[in-house]
């Protein structure tokens, strides 16, 4: 979805100290549905038993039992129950840290207050889309990761859920705490004793993103446009990117571009002038120097030398 300028905060697991936002515990049957939404903080949902299929940015996940659902804010996500299937889990809403009351807001009024089954989507809120965002730089979660140690997390879920029902005075510190040795056993699980990550969330980011530089562009893009696609801040998505591909976003963009401009040059009758726009160059002179220096030729000599083969 498209966002607004919206600070972006890396923190270390130094750094780290969770506020507790809400704790679930749902037991249902296949009428079980999530109609499209995004969400404004973070959500940890581990499948106790039966299963679920989730849909996370546009890519489905089925999920089991000992499976841990991880949702981002505003990643947009759909969920449903398998039919004749049931779904048993625990769900923890949070913020990796405590923001504020100025960025806090009503679970009830935001998340509870819907009725699910008949919603065909869940509007966004406008007011929310502009909260911070807060993202961890010592290692990703996955959307979707198997735990070993279910009783283990079981066990602490159990403990958050009673507190959280409860409500007792110093609750919150509990919480803090018990979300705290849940996300321990979840780095456990998820990195070697040296740290490495296991799994492999910023392949999913990158395809996101190159996915989305393949549909927007024809749109004049800068490197903070791609970067918000999936929601990190241009410094360590470029990081990210390059680790991943060997080329920078903007080399991809104009890789991409370049690919685009290569097949109206050979299959259709427009101008080079309308296709430098086509691809997102309206300065023709910019797009021919362009394009020489990726492709050796200029837009005309190439387009001449490809269609001579083909006579």
């Amino acid at each position: 979805m498209e966002r607004n300028a919206t600070s972006v905060r890396t923190i270390s697991l130094l750094e780290l100290a969770p506020y507790v936002r809400l704790v679930q515990h749902i037991q249902s049957n296949d009428r079980y549905r999530l109609p499209p939404r995004i969400i404004y903080d973070y959500e940890l949902k581990f499948v106790v038993a039966g299963s679920c299929e989730y849909t996370i940015d546009q890519k489905l996940y089925k999920a089991g039992p000992g499976d841990m659902i991880f949702l981002s804010p505003m990643v947009r996500h759909s969920c449903i129950v398998p039919k004749d299937n049931m779904f048993h889990y625990y769900a923890v809403h949070f913020d990796l840290l405590y923001m504020g009351e100025a960025f806090d807001f009503s679970v009830e009024d935001v998340y509870l207050n819907w009725n699910y089954l008949q919603e065909a989507f869940i509007p966004v809120e406008p007011e929310l889309t502009d909260r911070p965002i807060v993202r961890l730089s010592d290692i990703e979660l996955p959307y979707v990761f198997s735990i070993s140690d279910r009783h283990g997390c079981e066990s602490l879920l159990r403990s958050m859920y009673a507190a959280f029902a409860e409500r007792e005075f110093g609750a919150e510190l509990l919480l803090r705490g018990e979300l705290l040795n849940l996300l321990a056993l979840i780095v456990r699980e998820l990195t070697t004793t040296g740290g490495k990550s296991l799994y492999h969330p910023r392949s999913e980011r990158v395809g996101q993103a190159i996915r989305w530089m393949e549909t927007h562009y024809r749109t004049p893009i800068q490197l903070h446009d791609i970067a918000s696609s999936v929601h990190l801040s241009p410094s360590r998505f470029r990081e990210l990117f390059k680790e991943e591909t060997g080329k920078s976003p903007i080399e991809m963009l104009v890789a991409i571009r370049m690919k685009r401009a290569k097949d109206l040059l050979l299959h259709s009758s427009l101008s080079v002038g309308q296709i430098a726009e086509e691809v997102g160059y309206p300065d023709i002179h910019y797009f021919s120097r362009l394009f020489k220096r990726v492709e050796g030729l200029s837009p005309l000599h190439y387009a001449q030398s490809l269609r001579s083969k083909f006579r």
